[in-house]
């Protein structure tokens, strides 16, 4: 059903890896990590995030439906988000991971983007001294001030395609959203996790974060990393 989204061509053929040459990017594997440039790349960045979403119960009845509403929402959402800023959002950067450029193969977007994340510049809440401990945002609590200490670098829906997880695709792309944090002037980089979530603990702990605090959000526990002094990994 495409007429809800009649601005998108979802044959749409992935452009070639020399028309995104003024990105920042990295190069990994069979894979490139970069900023989303495509309508129909925010798209699969958003299904991806509802396949994660609904995966533990694939097996339930009219899942797909309920992928494909929670996907629109995701795509509006982050459109969104990317656009300018959103309650304590200041800025948001979606990146994708995408398969390189064969000879003599032209695949569509659909086919192309495996892994994503969002990386977003936000500001502390008064009286916050770390990302979550208000548990309820409000706009008008938020710094008004345009300084650097009361932001922060915040990352947030990293998800990979299961048929292409254990490739390295999730890390580099989270190496891609730390040299974009260091970029905007940022030596701190959050992450939330789920405390129970030990492959994504393992992620991250891989790629630098550590532990910061340790949280409850509605009767679950949910853990604060902190990658602490990023530098452009070059």
């Amino acid at each position: 059903d495409n007429a809800k989204l009649p601005e998108l061509a979802f044959n749409r053929l992935q452009q070639t890896d020399d028309g995104y040459s003024g990105l920042q990017r990295r190069t990994f594997g069979r894979f490139i990590a970069r900023e989303v440039v495509l309508d129909e790349e925010y798209w699969t960045a958003a299904w991806l995030r509802a396949e994660a979403h609904w995966e533990s119960v694939s097996y339930m009845r009219h899942v797909d439906a309920y992928k494909r509403k929670y996907a629109e929402q995701e795509f509006y959402a982050l459109k969104r988000r990317c656009s300018g800023q959103d309650g304590n959002c200041l800025k948001c950067f979606c990146f994708v991971a995408v398969k390189k450029e064969e000879k003599n193969v032209r695949r569509t977007v659909l086919n192309s983007v495996v892994g994503t994340l969002d990386l977003s510049i936000r500001k502390f809440v008064q009286r916050e001294r770390y990302p979550g401990e208000i548990k309820r945002l409000s706009v008008v609590m938020a710094h008004q001030e345009p300084f650097d200490s009361h932001k922060y670098a915040y990352i947030a829906n990293v998800c990979v395609a299961m048929f292409a997880r254990r490739q390295g695709i999730a890390s580099n792309i989270i190496h891609l959203a730390a040299d974009k944090a260091a970029l905007e002037g940022f030596k701190q980089l959050f992450v939330h996790v789920n405390a129970d979530n030990i492959p994504g603990q393992e992620l991250y702990k891989k790629t630098g974060f550590k532990v910061s605090f340790n949280l409850f959000f509605h009767n679950r526990n949910i853990l604060l990393l902190l990658l602490s002094e990023i530098c452009l990994c070059g």
